[in-house]
């Protein structure tokens, strides 16, 4: 399994993003491992480089989350991804639940647990809406809508 870390030039604005990126780092390389962990990050950025040294970065060029998403998906094909949107605080609880969910795609605010077998209609989905706003649950929708995927709410 892989972690897919989603930044997005909006996160900019929020006041703690450093402070809450290392604690979920941390949990992440605690229970995951650190050569699990990517981190997909737009050009403003940049300072997360010497901050995170562990991480895996690929670039937002354009700097929206489903752009992140998609590129992100790409990128990690061939593995299961659990997507995250930093926006949201990663518990230990919340991770346990993830990592407990067996051959089920899982979603809840803000994360997602995407299996290997239908990632491939994820990343078809969101190609067609990566240049538009959205969050993954919406993403997650159109997907079973489309394909009859079905997924599990946390």
């Amino acid at each position: 399994m892989k972690v897919l870390l989603i930044l997005y030039k909006s996160l900019l604005e929020k006041e703690d993003l450093q402070k809450d990126l290392e604690e979920q780092v941390s949990l992440l390389n605690r229970i995951i491992g650190p050569d699990s962990i990517y981190a997909v990050i737009t050009s403003e950025m940049k300072d997360l480089f010497d901050k995170f040294p562990e991480l895996v970065f690929i670039n937002n060029e354009k700097g929206s989350f489903l752009y992140g998403l998609y590129k992100g998906l790409r990128k990690l094909r061939g593995n299961h991804v659990l997507v995250l949107d930093p926006i949201e605080k990663l518990t230990k609880e919340k991770l346990a639940k993830f990592l407990n969910a067996g051959k089920k795609n899982v979603v809840s605010k803000g994360a997602a647990l995407l299996r290997l077998m239908d990632l491939d209609y994820v990343i078809r989905t969101v190609e067609k809406r990566r240049n538009v706003e959205g969050s993954i649950e919406d993403i997650l929708n159109e997907v079973y809508q489309e394909y009859g995927i079905k997924y599990e709410i946390l």
